[in-house]
């Protein structure tokens, strides 16, 4: 089974709203090039929750550890005793966000020796050494369509 580390924004210091700006979640049929969109039977959250902080997990959690992997989510990205760079080495999986980037260095794809996907929730990959991640036959990912056009 795999090892996924999530790296996330840490949870708001004062807490979470008490509402949020919308109690459903628009319905979009397609891309802004026509390619249809993923059609989910349901969903395992509440429209409208913050997903992309510590506490909100990507509402991954359920999903990974009901077939099996296991998910260790952090905010903590920064130096040689971050969580980030302590779970880092047995790794099968690293997602991270755009602004929120846990920099994927030469230095660090060589302590990953099970490392095999970065994915950035969000766009782009400059936080990931291309040329290290293709050395070591890693395939990095971003979510394409998670911006605002």
């Amino acid at each position: 089974m795999a090892k996924v580390l999530c790296v996330l924004y840490p949870d708001p210091i004062t807490g979470y709203p008490t509402s949020y700006a919308r109690e459903s979640i628009p319905q979009i049929s397609f891309y802004p090039d026509g390619q249809r969109v993923p059609n989910p039977k349901g969903i395992d959250f509440q429209p409208g929750e913050l997903l992309g902080s510590v506490s909100g997990e990507l509402g991954l959690r359920e999903y990974l550890e009901g077939h099996g992997h296991t998910l260790v989510v952090t905010s903590d990205k920064e130096g040689p005793n971050s969580v980030f760079e302590r779970e880092l080495v047995d790794a099968d999986i690293v997602i991270s966000q755009p602004f929120w980037p846990a920099y994927l260095t030469k230095e660090r794809i060589a302590k990953a020796k099970k490392l095999k996907l970065a994915i950035t929730a969000g766009v782009g990959s400059d936080h990931v050494d291309l040329e290290a991640a293709v050395h070591e036959n890693i395939t990095v990912a971003e979510i394409t369509y998670s911006r605002k056009p």
